[in-house]
């Protein structure tokens, strides 16, 4: 399959989209459980720790020009090693892919779709990943590109008009539950932008791969921006031990607009933002661990691999019983550890780099 090249903005889009689009979920009412009135603000903490591993990230694509970060781990630590490296990241964004899309599922039956087996909601999803897929990283990035100036009007849009329901009292206690559970959470939690891994996996469809460095910056500034606009808005409109306890607080959020008889109901803007920002960012998510997959097993066709991931991960996303274990354990675990899978590899591969593969690469290239 030809990969194609894509623009810089057209990145920026689509990586939004992957980090932003589990904030619609369970996620802003596990974060405030765990720091209280501080969550709108730990999110920027958790920003900033995946933007100082992205910058090791960064500095081995600078290092190996011209390759992505799988291929950079088999020049650093050996095509066998590089592999393992490889199949964590495929395994931990096969796994975020399959947990949000159960979210995804699980909000579906209760708010929209009561009748639909889960089942059902599942395979229509999964089918439409297959269909973008199939395109390619380019023909994905440029639908990215094409619906998110439409997301962001429409997001805008929502979190300007449930100001109404805004008490900025509840905002405090400023430093929720202490400011050291805060800085704890916000360093553990830093898996909610551990998705700015695929920019590594996508840097040889960027035009020049010394663009990363930009891309990333600017995804993780404006994934940051948006997340803490989302948990600022819940922490305003609802008391903390209220928003705490519902399972989508963002969606009854909007759902209580309300401006005179013939403007209320609005939440038909935000399930739209809802349902196409999840495609594009599960997409993207599930495309990455596709083609981490095909690099370490040297698969040239993505086309079955892609069949054979869509059955996989229909199975894992329908293998949980229950919307209570989802939230019980199964998002709190993957957004306190997931950060082991999405950063260990990079971790691992900077210090045998740094320490071992640095000077002879440097005197390399002055020889």
């Amino acid at each position: 399959m030809n990969e194609g090249k894509v623009g810089n903005i057209e990145m920026i889009c689509l990586i939004v989209n992957a980090i932003v689009c589990k904030a619609f979920f369970t996620s802003v009412a596990a974060v405030i459980q765990k720091v209280g009135t501080a969550g709108w603000y730990m999110t920027l903490i958790s920003a900033a720790v995946s933007l100082a591993v992205f910058g090791l990230m960064y500095i081995m694509i600078r290092a190996y020009e011209g390759k992505n970060i799988l291929e950079i781990y088999d020049e650093i630590v050996g095509k066998k090693a590089g592999r393992l490296l490889t199949l964590v990241s495929c395994m931990i964004l096969f796994l975020s892919a399959s947990i949000t899309l159960r979210e995804f599922t699980d909000a579906t039956n209760v708010y929209l779709l009561h009748v639909s087996p889960p089942g059902y909601i599942v395979g229509m999803f999964i089918i439409a990943m297959i269909v973008v897929c199939f395109f390619g990283i380019e023909g994905l990035a440029r639908t990215a590109k094409f619906f998110s100036y439409i997301l962001l009007i429409n997001f805008l849009i929502v979190m300007v008009l449930s100001i109404q329901h805004y008490q900025i009292y509840r905002l405090y206690p400023l430093l929720g539950y202490g400011l050291g559970n805060t800085v704890k959470n916000g360093i553990m939690r830093s898996s909610a932008y551990g998705e700015i891994i695929l920019i590594g996996i996508f840097a040889k469809a960027l035009n020049n791969t010394k663009d990363a460095g930009k891309i990333g910056l600017k995804c993780l500034i404006l994934g940051g921006l948006f997340i803490a606009q989302i948990l600022f808005s819940v922490i305003a409109s609802f008391p903390y031990f209220t928003a705490a306890e519902l399972a989508d607080p963002l969606y009854i959020m909007v759902s209580l607009i309300e401006y005179g008889r013939f403007f209320q109901r609005v939440e038909v803007i935000f399930i739209f933002t809802w349902n196409l920002s999840t495609l594009i960012g599960l997409t993207a998510i599930f495309y990455g661990a596709v083609i981490s997959y095909c690099h370490a097993f040297d698969i040239k066709d993505k086309r079955p691999i892609i069949i054979s991931f869509a059955i996989s991960i229909y199975a894992a996303t329908l293998i949980i019983p229950s919307i209570t274990i989802i939230l019980d354990y199964v998002v709190p675990t993957l957004r306190d550890y997931g950060w082991v899978g999405f950063y260990s590899p990079i971790f691992i591969a900077i210090i045998i780099w740094f320490f071992f593969k640095r000077g002879k690469q440097t005197y390399a290239e002055k020889s």
